[in-house]
């Protein structure tokens, strides 16, 4: 009786920790901010997103398995990982760039780190709006 509601919890938990420091990193990039220099930021937030993306990953898959079919066939939830892929495959791009090479030693984001941010930022809260629509479905 226990176990589903705390997996959900941990789902909510692995969230908050994966999408707030993207928020507060990708605004602080398209801001083009001086202070907190990119470099520190980084280095304090992005082990977090990566212990939050772990953790959604996680209790994601046992939330699925519980009711495989209802979430395989479901739009919503196609549109969601569509999301997710997208940010994931936008990260990639971004951190193997010299752009954000240049963002992190450099401390001045360029168009295309701010075209990244911003795409992140749009991937990202659509995943998570389209995740808490399925609840209401």
């Amino acid at each position: 009786a226990w176990l589903y509601p705390l997996i959900n919890t941990l789902h909510i938990v692995g969230i908050a920790l994966l999408v707030g420091p993207i928020l507060i990193l990708d605004t602080r990039l398209l801001r083009g901010q001086v202070a907190p220099a990119v470099s520190m930021l980084a280095s304090t937030l992005l082990p977090t997103v990566r212990l939050g993306f772990g953790l959604v990953m996680l209790s994601g898959l046992l939330l699925f398995a519980a009711r495989p079919l209802d979430y395989a066939f479901n739009t919503l939830f196609q549109f969601k990982l569509g999301c997710i892929v997208l940010a994931l495959a936008n990260v990639a791009w971004l951190h193997q760039s010299t752009s954000w090479g240049q963002a992190m030693g450099q401390n001045q984001p360029d168009g295309r780190v701010r075209l990244a941010c911003g795409l992140s930022l749009s991937l990202w809260l659509s995943a998570l709006v389209l995740g808490r629509l399925i609840g209401y479905r």
